[in-house]
C-alpha cells in the first residue's frame, strides 16, 4: 500500500514511520507533509492509497484537507492526541481513528481494517459520501486551483466568476488570471454560499459582489458587466432571478 504521513510534529511522523516499518505487509511511505497546505498538493501528485492524517494542525486542519481533495480520494486514518474528534471523524467516513500515543497492536489493527476494506469497496467511496454530506450542510470555504504544476489554495471571495468551457472549469481571480479548478459548476453552485454566488448561465457562476450593471441585450436576454469591465451573457431563464437579486442588493 502507498502511504502518506501528515503531521506537524516531526517526532510523531518519525515514530509512525518506524512503527509502519515494523508492521507486516508491503508498505511504501511515498511522502510526509508537515501541514495541511503541504498535504493537499502531495495527495494530488503522489496519489497514495492511505493517508495518516493529523487533525490539529496550523492553517488547514485535517477536516479542511478533506474538503480540498478532488476525486479519486485516498482512504483516511486520523491520528491525533485528542479523542474529542472521534465522533466527527467517523461521521465523515474516516477509515479509522488512532489516538496518540499509538501502540503497535492498534496500528496493526487499523492496517488490517484498511486491507479488508480495500477488498470490499472501491477506493475513495467513503470520501465521496463525505463530500455529498458536507455539501448539504457547509459552504465551501477554500478552493484549490491549478497553477501550472502547482496547486494554489484561495478563499472563494478571491474569485470574480467561474467559467465552464467544454469539460474544464476555470476560476477567474479578482487579481487577474484564470486557473483550472476540479469542481464542476453544478458542484460549485451547491457548495458555495448562495448569498454570495449566482448562476447566470450554463457556463457562468458569478460572485455577486463583482456585479456592476445589468443591461438589456436582445430577445429578452441581458448582459452583466462586472467590476473589471468583463461582460457576460445572462440566460433568458435566469434573467428574472438576476433582476430580483439586484433589486434586493
Amino acid at each position: 500500500m502507498r502511504v502518506l504521513l501528515v503531521d506537524d510534529e516531526p517526532l510523531a511522523r518519525e515514530r509512525l514511520r518506524a512503527m509502519l516499518a515494523d508492521s507486516s505487509g508491503e508498505i511504501d511511505i511515498v511522502g510526509e507533509a508537515e501541514n495541511g497546505r503541504r498535504a493537499v498538493p502531495m495527495i494530488h501528485t503522489l496519489k497514495p492509497d492511505l493517508v495518516f492524517l493529523d487533525i490539529q494542525m496550523p492553517g488547514l486542519n485535517g477536516f479542511d484537507v478533506l474538503d480540498l481533495l478532488a476525486p479519486p480520494r485516498p482512504h483516511i486514518i486520523f491520528v491525533t492526541a485528542y479523542d474529542e474528534y472521534a465522533l466527527r471523524a467517523f461521521e465523515v467516513h474516516a477509515l479509522d481513528y488512532l489516538t496518540k500515543p499509538i501502540t503497535q497492536e492498534r496500528l496493526d489493527t487499523a492496517l488490517r481494517h484498511f486491507a479488508n476494506h480495500m477488498a470490499l469497496h472501491d477506493a475513495g467511496r467513503g470520501l465521496d459520501a463525505l463530500r455529498a454530506e458536507r455539501a448539504a450542510t457547509e459552504p465551501l470555504k477554500r478552493l484549490t486551483l491549478h497553477t501550472g504544476r502547482r496547486l494554489r489554495i484561495v478563499d472563494p471571495a478571491e474569485v470574480r466568476y467561474f467559467e465552464a468551457n467544454e469539460k474544464v472549469v476555470f476560476a477567474h481571480l479578482r487579481t487577474g488570471g484564470k486557473h483550472i479548478i476540479d469542481f464542476t459548476l453544478q458542484e460549485l453552485e451547491s457548495r458555495l454560499d448562495p448569498a454570495g454566488w449566482m448562476r447566470i448561465h450554463r457556463a457562468y457562476l458569478i460572485n455577486i459582489d463583482a456585479i456592476r450593471e445589468l443591461t438589456p441585450w436582445f430577445s429578452g436576454t441581458y448582459q452583466l458587466t462586472l467590476d473589471d469591465k468583463t461582460v457576460l451573457p445572462v440566460a433568458r431563464r435566469r434573467a428574472k432571478d438576476v433582476k430580483a437579486m439586484l433589486r434586493g442588493v
